[in-house]
């Protein structure tokens, strides 16, 4: 009896925490804007719109189903014919959470367009996403205009000739330029550090499309990510983008290619090798072709280390390539099978050639980005890394 009873309890307290958090919950947005009657509504959602309504009697009311713990926009259209100034779209993210109430409050468009209207919700996370966002956007108007003033004063015909006062101007465009383009992603990190491991910070980070600004502190926070949150659809779409611009987990790569004389290339022919440079090129690059000599010098250097030497060509035309490879004494010359080579681009990142790596001769990635062969530097990073190998074997 014992034993059935804690059973029962055990489905019902997970019944209810299903229902105290479901993926999706019904959500009511209203809004008291004065002075604004006729501006329409929008409530999106991961690009995908839910509900729209137009303002009557200076109140509105959108609803839907939407996902929970996550972040929606929130669209004023507010055309106005008279005043071909003013912008027509005012957007706003909001953060919603299942069982929360949300009411804007507003005075005029003006309030809508610079983001001094009311959020009124009983949602901790979205009071702070509201109040994060409204610091930001006031911050980066604030940058904005000093960058304009700066950029005036610089500008001045007369000031061209005083180099002093027109550096010092010049610098202060730049500063501001750029703090009026970090704000709001300086905010958002500051919230996602303070606690990973919330429905809000999984949220926000998973919204960030440019992770490569600062590589560091997001292997911080991907490690940080424990237990259900990690488990999230936040957590796993964050995991997924950052895994394509982080370069501190290992890599391993197949290659599909065919030599010049046919045959598919093997790792087996490299059995003996320690590693494997792999040069990234094609007949039309004319800085990968301008660099051959030194590279086949470092080719012919890498022999006494047991490091082979592979040309990758990303050409389509199979006899210019072939040519081309016999014209340039290219041994161990392979081009790159046509449905492999976006694979290679996610897995490498390769952006353009020539491109150089370091592998061994299973297709682990020891160095994803070597020095061009006529840079000294070349040599000295793969001593580097096979030293580095060495000890930790």
């Amino acid at each position: 009896m014992i034993h059935r009873n804690y059973i029962f309890l055990l489905v019902l307290f997970v019944l209810i925490s299903c229902k105290q958090n479901p993926d999706r919950t019904d959500i009511l947005i209203t809004g008291e804007l004065k002075n604004l009657d006729g501006i329409k509504i929008y409530l999106e959602q991961n690009k995908q719109r839910i509900d729209s309504a137009i303002v009557v009697n200076g109140k509105f009311s959108v609803s839907g189903k939407v996902w929970n713990n996550a972040v929606a926009d929130i669209w004023f259209y507010i055309k106005d014919e008279s005043d071909k100034t003013i912008p027509m779209w005012s957007v706003t993210r909001i953060f919603l959470e299942h069982g929360s109430s949300y009411k804007f409050f507003a005075d005029g468009r003006g309030q809508i367009m610079d983001h001094t209207f009311t959020l009124q919700t009983n949602s901790h996370p979205a009071r702070e996403y509201y109040e994060l966002n409204r610091k930001a956007f006031q911050e980066t108007q604030t940058h904005e205009i000093l960058a304009k003033k700066f950029k005036q004063l610089r500008d001045r015909k007369e000031i061209w000739t005083d180099t002093v006062l027109y550096k010092k101007y010049d610098d202060s465009t730049t500063y501001h330029e750029k703090k009026r383009e970090s704000v709001m992603l300086d905010a958002y990190k500051a919230l996602i550090a303070r606690n990973p491991n919330s429905y809000l910070a999984l949220s926000v980070l998973s919204h960030i499309s440019n992770l490569e600004t600062d590589k560091e502190f997001f292997v911080k926070i991907e490690k940080q990510l424990k237990g259900k949150y990690r488990e999230t659809y936040h957590a796993k779409e964050f995991i997924k983008a950052f895994s394509k611009v982080r370069t501190d987990l290992p890599v391993s790569i197949e290659i599909d290619a065919t030599a010049v004389d046919d045959s598919p290339f093997d790792f087996a022919t490299f059995k003996n090798d320690k590693a494997i440079v792999i040069d990234f090129w094609a007949t039309w690059c004319a800085p990968c072709v301008a660099v051959m000599p030194e590279a086949l010098a470092m080719k012919e250097k890498l022999k006494s280390k047991n490091i082979g030497y592979v040309f990758l060509s990303y050409d389509s035309r199979i006899k210019t390539w072939k040519q081309q490879s016999v014209t340039l004494g290219l041994q161990h010359s392979y081009k790159i099978a046509q449905s492999a080579k976006p694979y290679l681009d996610e897995k490498l990142r390769i952006p353009s050639i020539p491109r150089y790596i370091l592998i061994n001769n299973r297709g682990d990635v020891l160095v994803r980005e070597l020095p061009s062969p006529d840079e000294p530097k070349f040599l000295i990073t793969i001593d580097s890394a096979m030293n580095k190998l060495a000890t930790t074997k």
